[in-house]
């Protein structure tokens, strides 16, 4: 199994949202590299590099196109907005619309205690009947193994 931070579920979806997915994320990616363009043609003139640029370089920059105060606006409120997005409070599940424990001992055919005394253990062992239904749940202390090296 990869390990990654990175969930790619691409190819579960239909080819019309995988391309849509593709072709937004392209359009998003030339958008901010457009804005940074100006930035890199300026400090190009600094360096006296600008008979240099390269050819990717002209088609980022298009006659009349954004000029170097606008591009750092625009690049500052683009941080900005999403420094400002994680500081807003989230929303939280409201508890009050759990179920009491009663409930779920007469849905799974339980004793409450043995719910109560599930919650409050560190391991917690669910055992089933052949169909599916809950047999008992056993409840155990973690296992302590000194000579072994935790993975």
């Amino acid at each position: 199994m990869k390990s990654t931070l990175i969930i790619e579920a691409s190819d579960r979806l239909a080819w019309h949202h995988r391309f849509a997915s593709t072709a937004s994320t392209a359009a998003l990616w030339g958008g901010w590299l457009w804005l940074w363009a100006p930035l890199v043609k300026t400090v190009g003139q600094l360096a006296h590099l600008a008979p240099q640029v390269p050819v990717w370089g002209l088609t980022l920059l298009p006659a009349g196109g954004p000029s170097l105060p606008l591009s750092l606006a625009a690049i500052a409120g683009t941080s900005g907005t999403l420094v400002a997005w994680r500081k807003l409070p989230r929303r939280r599940a409201k508890l009050e619309s759990a179920l009491p424990v009663s409930a779920y001992a007469r849905r799974f055919d339980l004793r409450e205690q043995e719910i109560e005394d599930a919650r409050r253990a560190t391991v917690s062992v669910v055992h089933h009947h052949p169909d599916g239904r809950i047999a008992h749940i056993e409840c155990r202390a973690p296992s302590v193994d000194r000579d072994r090296p935790r993975v």
